[in-house]
This record gives C-alpha cells, sequence and structure tokens, in this order.
C-alpha cells in the first residue's frame, strides 16, 4: 500500500491552522461563546508551536486508519508480507488493483471525519464541561464545531490524497 507521505505531512498543518483563526481572541465564535482569557495563538512559543504538530501529526496518522478502509484489509497481511510470503502479496495486491480506489474520495472522507468528531471529540468535550461545571452549551459547542470542521476537512484531505 503507497502512501503519499508529502500530503500526510502537509495535512498535519490543518488543526494548527484552522486552530489559529477558530481560537484567536478576537474570533467571532470565540465573542459567541463568551470565553474571556484565551491566549493568542500566533504568540505561543516556539516549543509550543512544535509540541502543537506532534499532537497534529498523531491526530492525522490515527485518521488515516478510520478513513481509508483498504488499510486494514492491508493490516491483515502485513505480518505475512514482512516475513516474505508471495502469496500474502498476490492477495494484496490483486485485492488493492480490484478495490484500491474505492470510497477515495473527499466526501467519504467527510463523512468519516464527521462520525470520527461525533464518536470521539464530543464524550471529552462533554466530559470535560460536565467536570467543570462552569462551562455551558456554548462552550461545547465552540469546541466541538471545531473539530466537526477540522476533522471534515482532514478526513477528506486523507481519503483524496493520501
Amino acid at each position: 500500500m503507497n502512501l503519499n507521505y508529502t500530503a500526510f505531512l502537509l495535512i498535519a498543518f490543518v488543526p494548527l491552522i484552522i486552530g489559529v483563526f477558530w481560537y484567536h481572541p478576537a474570533s467571532p465564535m470565540v465573542k459567541w461563546a463568551g470565553i474571556q482569557g484565551l491566549k493568542n495563538p500566533l504568540k505561543l512559543k516556539p516549543l509550543q508551536i512544535i509540541w502543537a504538530f506532534i499532537l497534529s501529526f498523531t491526530l492525522v496518522y490515527g485518521y488515516i486508519n478510520l478513513v481509508i478502509h483498504q488499510m486494514g484489509f492491508y493490516e491483515l497481511f502485513f505480518t505475512d508480507i514482512m516475513k516474505g510470503s508471495e502469496e500474502a502479496k498476490k492477495i494484496t495486491s490483486e485485492f488493492l488493483a480490484q478495490y484500491g480506489d474505492k470510497h477515495r474520495h473527499f466526501g467519504h472522507g467527510v463523512f468519516h471525519g464527521a462520525i470520527n468528531a461525533l464518536v470521539f471529540a464530543l464524550p471529552f468535550i462533554g466530559l470535560h464541561a460536565l467536570l467543570e461545571q462552569k462551562k455551558n452549551t456554548r462552550y461545547v459547542l465552540l469546541h466541538l464545531s471545531y473539530w466537526l470542521v477540522t476533522s471534515m476537512l482532514i478526513g477528506g484531505l486523507i481519503s483524496e490524497f493520501v
């Protein structure tokens, strides 16, 4: 299975770029949510930016298996392929030749990105808001909408270009 690592690396910048605009103190979303005291993302220290990119990179890496269905099939035979099994190579190459591009378009990735945001981000954001007890519905909607937009864009780009 050949992956486009350049696209993968570039997609890792998506959460950072969206986050700069979404969470900027002058952002209409932040003002609407009534969240005070956010640090300007453009004034982060270099080490914080590096950590943010590393976390973004791991997020995109995790999304690959959730968006590209062919990865699951390939992983079934990966150990045998690494051991040199010609039969495993033949099975995977025949399957990927026939179905390698199935569901590999932007819209399908957007669909899976939305599902991922609802299944993964919403429980974390909701639990955090419940435990903090001072977080309101707008707080949850601000963060959930960020993750919906970001996840949908990441999923679409992965499905189309990786």
